[in-house]
């Protein structure tokens, strides 16, 4: 009985959140004909920037990216990470260290979206 009811529990959490499970659906076709299909980004670097981190990817397809960089305080202290606030979509994205702290490492995020 107990595992029945852990099971109606999850099952009913699962589907207020919203995971039905998986589904299918039948390719259609768009007016124009032109078919989009979201990707993610490729042929991203990224670099050390002055006191922060850039990166810039040559080919977006479809998806977004943005810096991150982890930065430490020049009189010691825990370490601070920061993203740049805006996901972009080609271009550069950089994101700087506060004041009176320094780069440690960096990199990127990505999505498909």
């Amino acid at each position: 009985m107990k595992n029945k009811l852990t099971v109606v529990i999850a099952a009913t959490g699962m589907a207020f959140l919203g995971f039905q499970g998986a589904a299918s659906a039948a390719p259609g076709s768009t007016p124009s004909g032109d078919v989009s299909v979201m990707g993610w980004p490729t042929g991203c670097s990224d670099v050390i920037a002055g006191n922060g981190w850039s990166v810039y990817c040559r080919n977006g397809n479809g998806g977004s990216y943005k810096a991150s960089v982890i930065c430490g305080p020049l009189d010691g202290g825990p370490k601070v990470t920061r993203d740049a606030v805006s996901w972009v979509r080609s271009g550069w994205s950089y994101v700087s260290c506060p004041p009176l702290t320094g780069v440690i490492s960096g990199g990127f995020w990505s999505r498909s979206y």
